[in-house]
């Protein structure tokens, strides 16, 4: 079975803080720049992420046309970098995309 999923690209980092039931999601390149990033919001999160310790880290790759994420209220899809600049586009693009291609 084939998976539509880059070898190289953008990875979703999952930090699980002990506990609180909902994990942290970072998009990052790899686990360097996702700790970097993790390290800055920490002191924006809420008072319950930061005065508690993490205790357990995941890592998932993006699945083109499956995986979504939600920004200001526009749902976007992941495409792939080969396809939209960044890999996300607006689900209204995505859609237009996929009746062309039929």
């Amino acid at each position: 079975m084939e998976y539509p999923v880059e070898k190289h690209g953008i990875r979703f980092y999952h930090y699980y803080f002990y506990k609180i039931e909902k994990p942290i999601k970072i998009e990052a390149y790899n686990k360097s720049d996702a700790r970097i990033i993790l390290e800055r919001i920490v002191p924006t999160l809420p008072p319950q992420y930061q005065n508690t310790k993490i205790v357990g880290e995941s890592v998932t790759l993006p699945l083109k046309g499956i995986s979504e994420k939600n920004v200001k209220g526009v749902k976007y899809i992941w495409v792939g970098e080969n396809i939209s600049k960044g890999g996300w586009m607006d689900e209204g693009s995505y859609n237009r995309m996929i009746n062309q291609s039929k």
